[in-house]
């Protein structure tokens, strides 16, 4: 099948495409420039790249209507709450909107299309009770989260009244090879394990008592490949390990497994203001797609950690002469 990945050169896009080209997939990303080109360095010569920002609507409808794809993830955006803050009316562009134009084209494509929404667990915003699962009330705490919130809303009126083929997958904390580990504001568990990894201090708010629902990454794909399969129209997938992960037992996994020290402080009065509380989500509804996580997350740490040592020993290596 062709495949277009916007935003394949992420976290989740770069793993995602290079497992479909495994599958023999014919794979299009899409990314906003080359910065993370080294995500798809395995599959250079196996994919197509489209660089390009698709807040420029115009040239991602002309994109779409190109390619002609079978399928398309929707995986690009804005991704940190504290960007969307800081920037609004951008995250609205690139992450509503850009939802909206491609729903919007595949209306014009000649062939029948399937759109899979990357969404985030955060739209939910503080739960009453866990585990979280489909059925659960969404009130969102910051405007990145309703931002995806919406587009989840316009990939489910599309499917109702275009009779569009839409699906979202909604995620929980992910982590893993190829997430940025030095932006603060991103992907905490990978900044907070790259720093142990470096043997700094590792930084815990309010002594670790609080939990996520961890997911590795190779767990993260393949749900997303059994949505791709075996999803069914119209629907909502929330994809996590239904497994409390507290974080002072991250801590005490970063002590064991690197040189760094953990460090407790209190969290600030912004992460109080916006901080969803403890999460598990619940994943009886992808499992019925015939999926199941398999990575804990002691051996993602360890699996992350030797991704990190490959990528130190590349560096040191001694660079070919031009």
């Amino acid at each position: 099948m062709r495949i277009l990945v916007l935003g394949g050169m992420g976290f989740v896009g770069s793993n995602l495409s290079e497992e479909l080209v495994k599958s023999s997939h014919d794979v299009i990303i899409v990314s906003r420039s080359r910065r993370k080109l080294q995500n798809v360095a395995d599959i250079l010569d196996r994919v197509k790249i489209e660089y390009g920002d698709i807040t420029n609507l115009g040239w991602l409808e002309a994109i779409l209507l190109e390619y002609e794809p079978d399928i398309i993830f929707h995986l690009a955006g804005q991704l940190t709450h504290y960007e969307a803050f800081e920037n609004p009316l951008y995250d609205v562009d690139v992450n509503l909107k850009t939802t909206i134009v491609t729903l919007e084209t595949i209306r014009k494509l000649r062939k029948p299309c399937r759109f899979i929404l990357g969404s985030t667990f955060w739209v939910v915003g503080r739960p009453d009770s866990l585990p979280i699962n489909e059925r659960t009330p969404c009130n969102p705490l910051n405007i990145y989260a309703t931002d995806r919130l919406a587009s989840e809303h316009y990939c489910k009126v599309y499917n109702r009244v275009y009779d569009l083929d839409t699906v979202i997958m909604r995620l929980t904390n992910t982590f893993g090879p190829k997430e940025q580990h030095n932006n603060p504001r991103k992907a905490a568990l990978n900044y907070l394990l790259y720093k142990g990894f470096k043997g700094e201090d590792v930084t815990i708010y309010d002594k670790g008592i609080f939990f996520r629902d961890y997911i590795y990454i190779s767990d993260v794909i393949s749900a997303a490949e059994a949505i791709m399969e075996k999803g069914k129209s119209g629907e909502l997938y929330f994809v996590g390990t239904n497994t409390a992960t507290w974080f002072y037992e991250i801590g005490r996994w970063i002590e064991e497994l690197t040189r760094g020290k953990i460090v407790y402080v209190e969290s600030p009065d912004y992460h109080k203001l916006v901080d969803v509380g403890n999460i598990i989500v619940g994943n009886t509804k992808i499992k019925q797609l015939g999926w199941n996580w398999k990575v804990s997350v002691k051996e993602g740490l360890k699996k992350t950690l030797e991704y990190y040592r490959g990528m130190e020993n590349e560096s040191k290596s001694p660079k070919p002469r031009s």
